[in-house]
């Protein structure tokens, strides 16, 4: 349903001409055009070919005019059977485009890093990269932070941690979409809201250059295969023309994992392959036939995985009797092993890099122990992901360790450029004007400006323990927004109050699953009440704030001393906690996106 809706809205063309046939072309705010708007000036058959080349989802083409008056010119079709395909090019003398060859050879690790921001680009050949996100994934659901008893469905993802660096201050936004959305554009939320974004949602700016338009300007091939959820007002906002040249999953936030409404390139697609072995099975396939070396573009995936999302449903191979999250552990753990595996056997790990998150914190059946609260809260259990970056690129000296340092999806745009050798960088062409704080909804962008990147290169912090401690908390960000209530500054982390209840129909928790690290990790994978330890009045006094949203009272955390967050210290840290409130509101007046109005936490 979610497809034909899409289809409906973005496919207003003639009767006669095919579903997903001519490209339709919509700008920021959403208004149609036509191919002609870019393409009315190709009347040949030579320019027709290479616009077809590098249009990703192009396979055949046709000169045709809309009436008989005009001159014939150039349609771009998404189906085979028009009257000339891609393949004719060549007998015409079009050459078809070759992503630029890579530098020559060299040892990546020998950069120059010695600033964070730097840009300095990657020597030898361009990595594979592999960003794996996982939908839902509580903090104590996976191995690497010490829950052996999901050792036996996690095990692959375990052990690729294990080879990388685990990181324990890794912070994502508190629901999906944003999160999402963050990592595609390298913006915190605050730049393009903290909503969940619908399937007729613009929340993706189009004037922005997303980690598929920035990696392919390097030359990679990229592959979006899993779920989406993050705004397709458009076809424009579609994945293929976010920079990506292939795209299997669907659009929403979810479904059944059996389900048929699937979009697959710009079209919908009917497949009712569990969710898992099918976007899995997809990934190994590109790997299995891939071919390394010479002219071969450097791979980027990007692997949103649905699991395990809601509605909870394992393969049907596994035991009913079972638990079913754990069988949804297990579903996307061997495929992330046999992805490994290939890259190993095809000698393409030692130039690969795995970036892998939640995108939030677990709920229901999900645990985050020992950190307070679930998904839809501010609390660390639903911000504090569970994360590492693994890969051969990773060196040898850091591999099997932890790093401490606060970092941020948003980091990971930045240091994929980096790693790719291509500039973060994007700037509007006009900077956005200073907010003003006795004019709290002063519109600082205008239609002319936007937000720079909020993201980091990070690969310094993670591979120079010499020169970037991982217990140096602030090497990355001196503070750090993470919604329009909590702001991070190294150890400390203020929480003013629960989310807007405008931005989700789920109240908060306030307590701990299991107790939180004053009692043993119980090791349930269910939402039973009997496991939940309720905060205090004492420990509500602050930060607990839900429906009110006009009397905030501020708590202050020491958040590596205390990850259970069971102690405000503000009434001994005045100073800071003042200091960081201000900073928290005055980044709040720089807000932009869905629902355009400023938070105010005065």
């Amino acid at each position: 349903l979610l497809s034909l809706l899409l289809l409906q809205r973005v496919s207003n063309t003639a009767a006669t001409r095919d579903t997903c046939g001519d490209f339709t072309i919509y700008n920021k705010q959403g208004i149609r055009g036509t191919a002609t708007d870019r393409l009315k000036n190709v009347t040949d058959f030579s320019g027709c070919c290479t616009a077809c080349q590098q249009t990703p989802g192009c396979t055949a083409w046709v000169l045709q005019a809309d009436t008989a008056k005009e001159a014939p010119y150039c349609r771009l079709k998404t189906n085979e059977g028009s009257l000339y395909t891609c393949d004719m090019c060549s007998s015409m003398g079009v050459k078809k485009r070759v992503p630029p060859k890579c530098p020559a050879a060299s040892n990546v690790h020998s950069r120059k890093t010695d600033d964070a921001e730097s840009e300095s680009v990657a020597s030898g050949d361009k990595p594979h990269i592999l960003v794996v996100l996982q939908d839902d994934l509580g903090h104590d659901d996976i191995s690497f932070y010490g829950n052996t008893v999901n050792l036996d469905v996690t095990g692959n993802i375990t052990a690729i941690a294990n080879e990388g660096i685990i990181l324990e201050r890794h912070y994502v936004h508190w629901h999906c979409s944003p999160t999402r959305r963050t990592f595609l554009t390298g913006r915190l939320p605050l730049h393009h809201s903290e909503y969940l974004s619908q399937i007729d949602t613009d929340d993706i700016d189009l004037r922005w250059k997303t980690i598929g338009h920035k990696l392919k300007e390097a030359g990679y091939m990229n592959y979006w295969i899993g779920k989406g959820h993050t705004g397709y007002l458009s076809f424009n906002h579609l994945p293929l023309q976010l920079g990506f040249d292939m795209f299997t999953g669907f659009l929403g936030g979810a479904q059944s994992h059996f389900a048929t409404d699937r979009w697959q390139g710009n079209c919908p697609y009917v497949n009712t392959t569990y969710s898992a072995d099918l976007y899995g099975s997809l990934a190994l396939s590109v790997l299995d036939t891939y071919q390394p070396g010479g002219s071969a573009p450097p791979l980027f995936f990007y692997l949103p995985w649905q699991n395990v999302h809601e509605p909870y449903q394992a393969p049907t191979d596994w035991p009913e009797e079972l638990d079913v999250l754990r069988g949804m552990l297990q579903a996307t753990d061997k495929w992330m092993g046999r992805l490994a595996n290939t890259l190993k056997t095809k000698g393409m790990w030692n130039n690969s890099v795995i970036f892998y998150s939640a995108d939030n914190g677990g709920v229901d059946r999900g645990s985050n122990w020992p950190l307070r609260g679930e998904k839809h809260t501010n609390w660390e259990g639903g911000m504090r992901a569970a994360s590492f970056v693994s890969g051969g690129l990773v060196p040898e000296n850091v591999r099997g360790t932890r790093n401490s340092i606060v970092f941020h999806i948003a980091d990971w745009y930045s240091t994929a450029c980096y790693l790719a050798g291509v500039s973060s960088r994007d700037d509007p062409p006009v900077p956005p004007l200073p907010v003003d704080p006795s004019n709290p909804n002063k519109d600082i962008y205008g239609n002319k400006s936007y937000p720079s990147v909020d993201g980091v290169n990070i690969w310094p912090m993670l591979t120079q323990p010499s020169v970037y401690s991982p217990d140096n908390y602030t090497a990355a960000h001196e503070t750090l927004w993470l919604s329009a209530e909590v702001i991070v500054n190294g150890k400390y982390k203020l929480v003013v109050a629960q989310q807007d209840p405008a931005k989700t129909n789920n109240p908060p928790v306030y307590g701990w699953k299991c107790g939180g690290s004053k009692q043993p990790r119980c090791n349930t994978l269910y939402s039973d009440k009997e496991v939940w330890v309720d905060a205090t009045p004492q420990q509500c006094h602050c930060g607990c704030a839900f429906k009110n949203r006009t009397d905030f009272v501020p708590c202050l955390f020491d958040v590596e001393a205390d990850a259970s967050e069971y102690t405000d210290i503000s009434p001994s840290m005045q100073t800071l906690m003042t200091q960081l409130w201000t900073k928290l509101n005055l980044s709040n007046l720089e807000h932009m996106g869905q629902h355009h109005t400023v938070p105010r936490h005065y």
